[in-house]
């Protein structure tokens, strides 16, 4: 995976002729998928949304983190 998505796993299936699903799951459980036809635009859209959630995801550990 590229730098910043190595905590997530990539599922790539045809579920139709020329139709993918893109599958990224975090470590800690969250999914994120997008099914469509232009298999290297969902990808681009599911990556760029598994870094927005990465975001998420430090902010809120670092928040946890404070209170313990």
């Amino acid at each position: 995976m590229k730098n910043g998505l190595e905590k997530w796993r990539k599922e790539i299936i045809e579920v139709s002729n020329n139709v993918y699903k893109v599958t990224l799951t975090h470590e800690l459980g969250s999914i994120i998928e997008q099914t469509g036809h232009e298999l290297e635009l969902i990808e681009k859209e599911v990556e760029l949304s598994a870094m927005k959630m990465n975001k998420e995801i430090d902010e809120k550990i670092k928040t946890h983190n404070k209170w313990l």
